[in-house]
């Protein structure tokens, strides 16, 4: 098992939305890094703290909604396989 997985839907394809919810993550751990790296190079101030804050709120929100409809989608497709016989049945 790889962690990969982690990005694959319940028929093992790999889905946009896992896709783009584990992006915006690793997005959120890796931009602030580098925006600091990059104001000290220049000799600026960076404030990792307000960019957290207010980057964080709307990202928290964005992965909420699109993890809820991930699960979502994922409990339909389990239910409407349970439902369906499968060709070896009949």
């Amino acid at each position: 098992m790889s962690l990969l997985n982690i990005f694959r839907g319940i028929s093992g394809e790999w889905e946009l939305g896992r896709v783009l919810w584990g992006t915006g993550g690793g997005s959120y751990v890796v931009t602030p890094v580098v925006l600091q790296a990059i104001d000290l190079y220049h000799g600026a101030h960076f404030d990792a703290a307000s960019f957290c804050g207010g980057y964080g709120g709307g990202l928290a929100a964005i992965l909420a909604a699109g993890g809820v409809g991930i699960s979502q989608k994922d409990k339909g497709v389990a239910k409407a396989q349970a439902i369906i016989p499968s060709d070896s049945e009949g």
